[in-house]
């Protein structure tokens, strides 16, 4: 009986050897987890609820600065990293009461905004704008004229999407948005982990 104490003893120290060990293990992996970057994935039809949601305020400036859009429909555009919409739109041209009217498109470029907790536009361009009974060769002319009439000044942080509190919110950690990745079918929000 005294010759099989060691063993035991032995086998004890390694069973709390293993058990530490695997606890320690278990810290690392939690503390790595938590500085490790998260992704938000939102895909284009959640973006569209979104924008579709958000369409009578947008409307509502867009139409103070001269001009009226109706039907929006979200277009991604992953080669130029800018969100856009595209719509139908009645522009007044200040010439002799006249409008343009056509299909429009104008992007931005997505970024946070803090103080709205939410991915906004900036930068607005007026992309294209084909006009309606006119001749295809005069799609530029008019782009150019509603880009000097109302294309900077429709640009002020269009939000997008709205980030949720508790997915900034993490383990005693605030995550801020870091990098927007504009993809063919969703946009990429990083997240990076700060203390709070």
């Amino acid at each position: 009986m005294k010759m099989k104490t060691p063993i035991l003893k032995s086998s004890w120290l390694r069973v709390r050897w293993v058990a530490l060990m695997l606890v320690l293990g278990s810290i690392l992996t939690a503390c790595s987890f938590l500085s490790t970057p998260k992704t938000i994935h939102v895909n284009q039809s959640l973006l569209q609820t979104a924008v579709t949601k958000k369409w009578t305020d947008i409307a509502q400036s867009m139409h103070d600065k001269g001009m009226v859009a109706t039907d929006p429909k979200v277009i991604l555009m992953p080669d130029k990293q800018r969100i856009g919409a595209q719509f139908d739109a009645v522009v007044e041209t200040g010439l002799l009461g006249g409008v343009m009217r056509g299909k429009m498109q104008m992007s931005g470029v997505p970024v946070y905004n803090p103080e709205v907790q939410a991915i906004v536009l900036k930068e607005f361009a007026v992309d294209s704008f084909e006009l309606n009974n006119a001749p295809s060769m005069l799609d530029g002319l008019a782009r150019r004229a509603v880009s000097m009439m109302v294309g900077k000044k429709v640009g002020v942080d269009v939000p997008v999407y709205f980030i949720k509190r508790e997915q900034l919110s993490f383990a005693g950690k605030e995550w801020l948005p870091e990098k927007i990745e504009v993809e063919a079918e969703r946009l990429n929000i990083t997240l990076q982990p700060h203390e709070q």
